[in-house]
């Protein structure tokens, strides 16, 4: 079987975001069947973690940074040269990495994956950037059931077309704990990913700030989200906790595996995602998960986590005390995490997304 991705995610996210994780595992994994030929058409990417593909995978070149005023050439130069290469290979499947890169199908089936409905709700459905992706898709793969139920309700796709595969977590077993922590004062709280919008990031810095025996005992840690913003320095300015919150200094996965290891808890207040990664390595690595009451979150951690109201800063102000303060709730949380995390691997996803494959 001939199977192909196209480069639009690996020129969008630099680092790895949850999609291009996805991709990258994906592709690993589905490479090692000897019944199928990979190809990835990324003319030019940033993405990281596709660099380490086999070269007999991945067909581009590496671009440390996005050369300015050059987006929309490298864009529309990625787009016509990757639909040219995919008619050339004429796969069996196409798996399409974003929404936007009209793909000339011809004979190809292609495969879908929608991560979450958050730009169709924001925007009160005024913005539907998957539309046209959708039309072309034979068949669609949703990360959780509550994002399919949000597909089926805002795009009136048919159910038949939809199939949930459940995301894996990283494999952190190549790692080995050193002294990351050695630059903070205390015990941390984590945060991993994104801080804008969705992610609700200001209300955890609020619950923290109103805590005298937070700020007291612990520290915040930020993994991952870029450096902090000039609103963001206010905020922990206004809120006399700027000696408190750090960033970590680098975005690799050695660094994320410290960081949970080291832990006191991770706190994830999104009230949006299309299932929630983080929670789940977290558990892997037995790091206690408090976290907001998302139905998708909730699908992953099941009741192996604290869960908050992620728009009420008091509850997670109290959710966090209640936990980080009882050794007895701590190692509860460790042991259940752990139990619960093994229910999400990328051999089951993969599994299941070459099933899919094979029907064409």
């Amino acid at each position: 079987m001939k199977i192909c991705y196209d480069y639009e995610i690996f020129w969008k996210q630099k680092f790895s975001g949850v999609a291009s994780r996805y991709f990258y595992n994906l592709i690993t994994h589905m490479s090692l069947n000897q019944d199928t030929e990979i190809k990835v058409f990324a003319n030019f990417f940033l993405n990281e973690k596709i660099r380490y593909l086999n070269s007999s995978i991945i067909k581009g070149i590496y671009l440390k940074k996005r050369i300015p005023f050059t987006g929309k050439i490298f864009e529309k130069f990625n787009s016509i040269t990757c639909n040219y290469q995919i008619s050339n290979f004429a796969p069996n499947v196409i798996h399409k990495t974003y929404y936007s890169n009209k793909i000339k199908k011809k004979n190809s089936r292609v495969i879908l994956t929608v991560f979450d409905l958050w730009h169709e709700k924001m925007s009160d459905f005024k913005y539907m950037p998957k539309k046209d992706s959708l039309k072309i898709a034979d068949h669609i793969l949703c990360p959780s059931n509550k994002t399919k139920k949000d597909l089926i309700k805002i795009y009136d796709i048919e159910e038949k077309k939809i199939k949930v595969t459940y995301f894996g977590i990283e494999n952190f077993d190549q790692y080995k704990k050193n002294k990351s922590k050695a630059f903070l004062k205390k015990p941390y709280i984590l945060y991993v990913g994104a801080r804008q919008r969705y992610k609700n990031f200001v209300n955890l810095i609020k619950a923290f700030a109103s805590s005298e025996k937070l700020m007291k005992d612990f520290d915040i840690l930020c993994f991952g989200g870029g450096k902090f913003l000039n609103e963001e320095k206010e905020l922990f300015k206004k809120n006399n906790i700027q000696g408190l919150v750090y960033k970590s200094k680098d975005d690799t996965d050695q660094t994320l595996y410290n960081a949970y290891i080291d832990a006191t808890c991770l706190v994830y207040p999104s009230s949006h995602e299309g299932l929630g990664l983080p929670p789940l390595e977290a558990m892997s690595l037995k790091c206690p998960v408090i976290t907001s009451n998302h139905e998708a979150i909730l699908e992953g951690v099941g009741e192996s986590a604290i869960i908050f109201d992620p728009t009420n800063f008091e509850d997670i102000k109290h959710k966090i005390e209640e936990t980080v303060y009882s050794n007895d709730k701590i190692n509860k949380l460790k042991l259940d995490g752990l139990t619960q995390s093994k229910k999400f691997s990328w051999a089951n996803c993969v599994k299941e997304t070459f099933e899919v494959y094979r029907k064409y």
